[in-house]
């Protein structure tokens, strides 16, 4: 058995995961479009479900000032 840590391989800063996440969205998109009976309506409006269901999940921090002049 190996007690190594090893580290995660995958995107390792914020801006990297962020592009790592749109590419992959890309991909399904594309695939669906490509491999399945699917129109670009329904797609948005999966999309926009799954939009309010991540709002409403309360995971929205944001450094952000809105309030900035």
């Amino acid at each position: 058995m190996k007690d190594d840590f090893e580290e995660p391989s995958g995107p390792g800063d914020y801006d990297e995961q962020t592009d790592s996440f749109r590419f992959e969205l890309d991909d399904l998109v594309e695939r669906y479009l490509q491999e399945f009976d699917i129109n670009t309506i329904t797609m948005i409006g999966a999309l926009t479900e799954k939009m309010h269901e991540l709002i409403s999940s309360g995971n929205g921090e944001m450094d952000i000032n809105l309030d900035e002049e």
